[in-house]
C-alpha cells in the first residue's frame, strides 16, 4: 500500500505512555482554552517531599519568650530573677491526598487513525511513526482533551477548599479562609495564635474603589506594609475581573494613558500597561475566580510560604491499568499525590472591592 495507507503496529502501553508524556508532562498544559495562573505559579515553585509519613509536617514559630511578662526586667541587689522556658516551636501538619484521572479509548477508534494495537506480550513492529500518528484526528483529539481536562481539574482543585470531596486535596481557600481569626490551619488554632493569621479586607470590611480618592490603591499599599512586617515577601497577586476593573479605573484616572506611536502612525494608544505594584509584582487576572463567584477579590501570596508539595516520584505519574480480557479497549491513567501547605500565614492576604 501507499504511504497514505500505512499502518503503525504499536504496543498500546508504549503508545499511550509516549503520548501522555508528550502532552501532559512537557508543556501541553500551557496550551489551554483559559489561563490557569494559580496552577502554573504553584507548579513553578513546588517542592517535593519524600513519602513514609501520613502527613507533611512543617516547623513554625508563632510565639517567643519575650511575649512572657517579666522576660526582660530590671533588677537590683538580691531581687528574684525570672527564668523563662522557651517551648514555642510548633508543627503545622497537612495530610497528603491522591488524585487520579483515567483515559479510555477503543481499539476501533485507534484503527480509524491508522494505528493497529497489539498486546504487549506479542511480537510487534514499532516504527517511528508511533510518535507522528498523533497528528491525525481521533487520538490527537482524545489526548488533547485529556490534557486540557487534567489542567482544568487541577486548577479548580487548587482554588477549592476541599469540601467538594473529602478525598480531594484542599486548595488555597482552605489555607486563606474568609475568617482569619477562628478555625485552624495545619492543625494550629488561629484564635490561639494571633500571629498565625492571614490578612483580610473582605465582606463588611471590603474596599470601596474611588478613581478620585484612590482608596483601593492606598489600602493595598498600606496592606503590603503589613504583609512585609514580619518578613513576608508577597510575590504573586491573583485577582478576578471585577477587582482588576476597579483597580484599573483608579490607575487610569491619574493619567497613565500614553500616545506611543502617535507621531509615526497618527494613532493614540488607548491601552493600559499591565498594572504592577512595587515590591510585589504584577496583578494577574485568574478567570477561575470569576467562575467561583469571587471576581471582586484579589489574593496576595508569598510563594516562599504557600507551597505545593507533591510526593517524590508521584507527581503526574503515568500508570498502566490492565485491559479487561473481554473488551478491545485500552486504559491509561495519571495520578498525583501531594498537598498544598503554608508555613507563614501573615505574609498572605485576601482583599475585596465593593
Amino acid at each position: 500500500m501507499g504511504s497514505a495507507f500505512s499502518v503503525a503496529m504499536v504496543v498500546a502501553s508504549d503508545l499511550t505512555n509516549q503520548l501522555l508524556k508528550r502532552y501532559i508532562k512537557t508543556g501541553c498544559l500551557s496550551q489551554t482554552t483559559q489561563d490557569k495562573p494559580l496552577a502554573r505559579i504553584l507548579r513553578e515553585k513546588q517542592k517535593a517531599f519524600s513519602g513514609g509519613n501520613q502527613t507533611i509536617s512543617l516547623p513554625v514559630q508563632v510565639a517567643f519568650m519575650s511575649d512572657v511578662s517579666g522576660f526582660f526586667a530590671g533588677y537590683s541587689e538580691d531581687d528574684a530573677l525570672v527564668f523563662t522556658q522557651g517551648q514555642n516551636a510548633l508543627r503545622a501538619e497537612y495530610n497528603w491526598f491522591e488524585h487520579h484521572a483515567g483515559l479510555e479509548i477503543t481499539w476501533s477508534e485507534l484503527k480509524k487513525d491508522g494505528i493497529s494495537i497489539v498486546d504487549s506480550g506479542a511480537e510487534r513492529e514499532q516504527p517511528d511513526a508511533a510518535g507522528v500518528r498523533i497528528t491525525t484526528g481521533v487520538l490527537k483529539n482524545r489526548i488533547e482533551d485529556f490534557g486540557e481536562s487534567w489542567a482544568r481539574a487541577f486548577q479548580l482543585t487548587m482554588w477549592l477548599n476541599g469540601t467538594q470531596d473529602a478525598k480531594a486535596v484542599p486548595g488555597l481557600t482552605s489555607l486563606l479562609t474568609d475568617t482569619s481569626t477562628t478555625g485552624t490551619t495545619g492543625g494550629l488554632s488561629r484564635a490561639t495564635y494571633p500571629a498565625w493569621r492571614h490578612r483580610t479586607l473582605i465582606g463588611a470590611n471590603k474596599i470601596t474603589a474611588s478613581p478620585t480618592d484612590q482608596t483601593l490603591s492606598k489600602a493595598l499599599r498600606s496592606e503590603v506594609r503589613q504583609l512585609r512586617r514580619y518578613g513576608g515577601k508577597p510575590d504573586t497577586i491573583l485577582c478576578g475581573s471585577s477587582f482588576y476593573d476597579a483597580l484599573e479605573s483608579e490607575v487610569t484616572e491619574k493619567g497613565v494613558y500614553t500616545q506611543e506611536g502617535f507621531v509615526n502612525e497618527g494613532k493614540t494608544d488607548m491601552g493600559v500597561a499591565q498594572i504592577r505594584m512595587r515590591g510585589v509584582g504584577k496583578f494577574e487576572y485568574d478567570p477561575t475566580l470569576d467562575d467561583l463567584g469571587l471576581g471582586k477579590r484579589a489574593y496576595f501570596i508569598d510563594g516562599r510560604r504557600v507551597k505545593l508539595m507533591p510526593m517524590s516520584n508521584e507527581d503526574n505519574k503515568v500508570v498502566h491499568p490492565e485491559r479487561p480480557y473481554n473488551a478491545a479497549v485500552y486504559f491509561q491513567s495519571m495520578t498525583w499525590t501531594g498537598a498544598l501547605t503554608v508555613n507563614q500565614l501573615n505574609a498572605n492576604g485576601i482583599y475585596e472591592v465593593a
